[in-house]
């Protein structure tokens, strides 16, 4: 079966590629940031990235050109920058479009800031450096329901997922339980490193990810219903996933959520010194929007709510006032209409329809007025 899926995977693989000048920079505060002008090939997608001189996957920047235009950043992860779609079919480049199309061509500017792998430590990084540079009217955080509630974790709570050996800057508590900004890096060569809490649901995530069979298909219904019920440790093999729908947050995880509304408290305070309101967006992932996959995972499990997740964030930011705006119901109103994902069924990220709809949610919101 392995023999198999190696095939398979091979065959995948010759369809994979990226053509043009890409590059990854490694940044001692950001971890990364990504450059050039690439075109993606996957066998699901074909996809062009072109990054301007801001390190955004977007229409080229010229300092003062967007002066008397209304101005909004966008940030987040690989779900808005955005993965298997072209720079001008992400939710933020529909958005800016749906706005001017609404209130006047030329009105409105969005700057699309997204990195792919990116943690919510790294929206607010952005928005500190680079707020200042474009000078926001509004703040858009694409907040992901298939990550940003776990991959924010340091390397004394367990580490980041992605990108866990480079230096980067980041946010945590202090004794007191202040939010303070901290730095990390790798060790130097030679040094021993601190002892990392012990991660059994990771490890054993790591050991099946050496497999083709395990790759090829973990994303399968079959993978997924297997994910979301086996438990190593305590923890679900789907923990990014189980984060989000346990209606009850258990202790392993109240630190996640901790962690995240401090880092958007942050965001928030960060937005009105620039002069900007803060939103919140509210992406789904898989479970949350297809049917199919909810109830084949956590839906026959009582203690689970696809929309948990949302409802409890929305009810944190209402009691700071800061504006969010939820996706999921037009999304699956979408496939039920047209009968078809709008995620690609192996990559998961949202395809071009799926970010009109996003696009279009957040345009008929009324946050977004033209300045006068």
């Amino acid at each position: 079966m392995e023999g198999g899926f190696q095939y398979l995977e091979s065959l995948d693989n010759a369809k994979r590629g990226m053509e043009g000048t890409c590059e990854t920079v490694i940044d001692d505060r950001w971890g990364w940031k990504n450059g050039g002008k690439c075109l993606f090939r996957d066998p699901e997608f074909t996809a062009s990235f072109d990054a301007n001189s801001l390190w955004m996957n977007d229409e080229p920047y010229q300092p003062g050109a967007d002066d008397g235009k209304t101005r909004i950043l966008a940030l987040g992860d690989s779900h808005t920058q955005a993965v298997g779609v072209n720079t001008m079919e992400t939710w933020p480049k529909y958005l800016q479009r749906d706005l001017n199309a609404r209130f006047g061509e030329g009105r409105f500017r969005v700057y699309n800031a997204g990195t792919a792998a990116y943690n919510v430590h790294q929206y607010l990084l952005r928005l500190i450096d680079q707020g200042p540079v474009v000078k926001p009217d509004y703040v858009v955080v694409g907040f992901g329901y298939a990550s940003d509630l776990y991959d924010l974790l340091s390397p004394e709570h367990g580490g980041w997922a992605f990108g866990s050996n480079l230096p980067r800057t980041y946010f945590d508590f202090d004794a007191n339980g202040t939010l303070v900004e901290k730095h990390w890096a790798p060790p130097a060569e030679g040094a021993e490193a601190p002892p990392a809490p012990v991660d059994q649901a990771r490890a054993v995530r790591a050991f099946l990810g050496k497999f083709a069979t395990f790759r090829y298909l973990r994303r399968s219904n079959l993978a997924l219903a297997i994910g979301s019920r086996v438990r190593v440790g305590g923890q679900s093999l789907w923990p990014n996933m189980e984060v989000v729908v346990q209606k009850n947050i258990s202790p392993e995880y109240k630190y996640n959520w901790d962690l995240a509304e401090a880092v958007l408290e942050r965001m928030d305070i960060e937005a009105k010194r620039l002069g900007a309101q803060l939103v919140v967006l509210g992406i789904p992932y898989l479970p949350q929007v297809y049917d199919e996959v909810w109830n084949s995972t956590f839906g026959s499990n009582p203690n689970y709510s696809r929309d948990a997740g949302p409802k409890r964030l929305q009810h944190w930011l209402e009691s700071k006032k800061i504006p969010y705006v939820e996706t999921t119901e037009q999304l699956r109103e979408r496939v039920k209409k047209v009968g078809h994902w709008v995620h690609y069924h192996k990559d998961a990220h949202p395809t071009k329809e799926g970010h009109e709809v996003m696009a279009d949610v957040l345009a008929k919101s009324g946050l977004f007025t033209p300045r006068r």
